[in-house]
């Protein structure tokens, strides 16, 4: 579930960006909520970034086969050992991502344009301009305290139930090439660090900031009626 709450209510997920100031010397991090509501569509930018993580998931888990045969290989003779038994992690794997197949060969491709023009801040992830903001402390350890202004957005990225599985997945059953797993994730199946004390916090809202979207729409005051006819009824 997500790290931050609202109003002590948890969400289904939470997607966090970290940039680093060189001259303040403190990370800025912008969270998104993720909603995993039953019914919700496909979030098709989103969706690349799980096409790019599973070229890696699968890079990695290929790397770590090979190893693992040579291990085998050096008491049997020199001959690798064939894996042919499907575990319960492969067939997860093989029904999340396989059963789209024109999702599935397409995720190279997915992945070049990864790399060259996804837009963090796309309408399918951002959906408002307003957020929470606090000083607060990383959220894995070292969780050094002091050291990062938050933005949490105050609307979610909407996500389909299954694209939430798909990231599950990716996160908490990835190895390395040394076949060294890389989650940490507790028995609850959850990354997500205790909730901490309640930090003194402000949010922004239109009243200290009116969109571009609105500003194209109405001029830099904003329109009267905010959500007017054209508007992102988000912003």
């Amino acid at each position: 579930p997500s790290e931050h709450t609202i109003c002590g209510h948890k969400l289904d997920g939470e997607m966090q960006y970290y940039t680093f100031h060189p001259m303040r010397k403190r990370f800025v991090a912008v969270a998104f909520f993720l909603d995993a509501t039953e019914g919700n569509p496909r979030n098709n930018h989103l969706q690349e970034v799980i096409d790019a993580f599973t070229v890696e998931f699968v890079k990695n888990k290929k790397k770590c086969e090979a190893k693992q045969q040579g291990l085998a290989g050096s008491f049997v003779g020199g001959r690798g050992l064939e894996m042919i038994n499907k575990t319960a992690e492969d067939l997860e794997f093989h029904k999340l991502f396989h059963d789209d197949n024109e999702q599935w060969n397409s995720t190279v491709q997915s992945n070049r344009r990864l790399a060259s023009s996804w837009h963090p801040f796309d309408p399918e992830v951002q959906k408002s301009v307003h957020f929470w903001g606090y000083s607060g402390s990383l959220t894995e350890p070292p969780c050094t305290k002091n050291s990062v202004d938050w933005k949490v957005m105050d609307v979610p990225t909407p996500i389909s139930p299954k694209q939430l599985q798909q990231f599950k997945h990716l996160l908490f059953n990835h190895v390395d090439g040394n076949c060294k797993r890389t989650s940490v994730h507790n028995s609850e199946g959850s990354v997500a660090r205790p909730t901490q004390p309640a930090s003194r916090y402000y949010k922004c809202t239109r009243a200290e900031y009116v969109s571009d979207e609105e500003r194209l729409v109405c001029g830099d005051q904003g329109c009267v009626i905010p959500f007017g006819a054209g508007l992102n009824p988000y912003y």
